[in-house]
């Protein structure tokens, strides 16, 4: 009778304790970037794990206490032993620490989950280009997917529930698709990080953004420029009384036309010179997904899949 109470008050106390949230300490990302940058992504990474459940995110202050009676600093890097350290100290599961190197155009990301014995519960790297969003979109998903959520760096606001995992992508028209839904860029991105593929997609984007912006601007112009020769032809030089003042309205009328039609030429040509720039662009995009595909593929097929805009080219290998 004492074995089965000490038993089920054991059982009690597992379940319990199995009950009870992992506390996490999330340090600050080491690395050489922008103080409010390593703040930025900090809070996203709380965040998430917040919202992932079955966690507790320690308070800042109780780790700067510790850090500060430990004579460290938020935002130097940790090697495993004093990460798992700190761990202990604060009475924590899990500690989260982060480091963001610069590299050339580009940020190189790597993530850990210690536990205080040392041992390394789960680990990501990552490669994004520059850029505060573009970071920040694939620091999420690291995240998410190492406390067990859905990848995709889009599913909160977009409310996808669709899991973001490596597999065959299809590109249509400037966008990626994976099983038919239109992936994000970071989405993209962070599927690409460890292949050839995202430094060619990164530039695929670039171009196709340029081209894009240099359409816009073009039909701007020439819009203003067929605007500025309709109105030259209310100018009515006839219904002036002076002889110099209705030569002061020609001169005005032909210098409208002249300005109307160079602005809208140069708008022509932006127009025209974007839309090569945006078709290079998409061909690298297609280029990337290519490559993308032929490093998670031992077969080579060629067939077509639906994308969200209709039915697009798909490559298996």
């Amino acid at each position: 009778m004492k074995k089965l109470i000490i038993t089920s008050a054991i059982a009690l106390l597992s379940l319990t304790a199995m009950a009870q949230d992992r506390k996490v300490a999330v340090f600050d990302p080491a690395g050489n970037v922008d103080a409010h940058l390593k703040e930025i992504v900090r809070e996203e990474i709380s965040a998430i794990i917040v919202n992932a459940g079955g966690y507790t995110v320690l308070e800042r202050q109780l780790i700067n206490k510790v850090l500060e009676e430990n004579r460290f600093q938020m935002g130097i890097l940790f090697d495993d032993s004093q990460a798992a350290e700190m761990a202990k100290l604060m009475g924590a599961n899990l500690v989260f620490v982060s480091n963001i190197t610069p590299m050339g155009s580009n940020f190189y990301i790597s993530c850990k989950l210690i536990e205080p014995t040392g041992r390394i519960d789960k680990q990501r790297t990552a490669q994004t280009q520059r850029g505060t969003n573009d970071l920040i979109g694939v620091v999420q998903g690291m995240a998410r997917e190492m406390f067990g959520q859905n990848v995709s760096s889009g599913s909160s606001r977009q409310g996808s529930s669709v899991p973001l995992v490596a597999g065959l992508l299809a590109a249509d028209g400037g966008n990626v698709y994976q099983a038919g839904r239109k992936l994000t860029p970071n989405e993209v991105r962070y599927l690409m990080a460890s292949s050839e593929a995202l430094q060619i997609y990164n530039n695929g984007q670039s171009q196709y953004k340029t081209g894009r912006i240099m359409q816009i601007a073009g039909a701007l112009a020439f819009a203003a420029g067929g605007t500025l020769i309709v109105s030259s032809f209310n100018i009515d030089p006839e219904s002036a009384e002076k002889e110099s003042e209705q030569s002061r309205l020609y001169d005005k009328r032909d210098l409208w036309q002249a300005t109307g039609t160079f602005i809208g030429g140069a708008g022509l040509g932006v127009g025209i010179t974007g839309t090569v720039i945006k078709g290079k662009g998409r061909k690298k995009i297609d280029n990337a997904v290519n490559t993308y595909n032929s490093g998670s593929r031992a077969f080579k097929e060629f067939d077509f899949g639906f994308t969200g805009n209709g039915v697009g080219m798909v490559v298996r290998f």
